[in-house]
């Protein structure tokens, strides 16, 4: 029996792992527990063979972080959605210690084509807070350096309208 523990972050990822592990309808144990030794041996997963002949998995911080950064090359916009006719300024202050934070969110700004006004402001009009959450998680920003103002309108709107072609 193979029962697993493992972080909701995680959980798909280890599914989809001992899924490549049956052949022919049955599960090859050596195989798993080799490579699983291996993971723990990269720090990425800790793992107990349990008395009754179960394995006990769970996510190193190392395994989760790289699970996110996997994760944060994979998140976009929605930009298929009818727009609400609201803009989503984005500012942010992020002290210089964080530069390499505040870096990575203005380079996924830049990446989502999101408008930049300033180096530290840029707008759009898609529903992007969730987005942010996730960004000012993974990479520790305090989410209170990070302000989302809701616009209705604004001196030079056609020119930002131009640019994601909201005529």
């Amino acid at each position: 029996m193979l029962g697993t523990i493992a972080p909701a972050a995680g959980a798909g990822l280890i599914k989809s792992l001992i899924s490549a592990y049956f052949k022919n309808k049955k599960f090859e144990r050596n195989r798993f527990l080799r490579d699983l030794k291996s993971l723990q041996k990269r720090e990425l997963v800790n793992y107990q063979e349990m008395d009754d002949g179960s394995v006990k998995i769970a996510l190193s911080k190392k395994g989760k972080e790289i699970i996110l950064r996997y994760q944060l090359d994979e998140i976009h916009l929605d930009k298929k959605k009818r727009w609400d006719r609201l803009w989503r300024m984005i500012v942010f202050d992020i002290p210089h210690d964080q530069k390499r934070a505040r870096d990575a969110l203005r380079e996924k700004l830049v990446e989502w084509e999101c408008y930049a006004i300033q180096k530290s402001v840029f707008i759009t009009p898609y529903e992007c807070e969730k987005e942010i959450d996730f960004i000012c998680s993974v990479f520790g920003i305090n989410r209170n350096n990070v302000l989302i103002f809701y616009v209705k309108n604004f001196e030079g709107e056609e020119k930002i309208k131009h640019y994601f072609s909201l005529f």
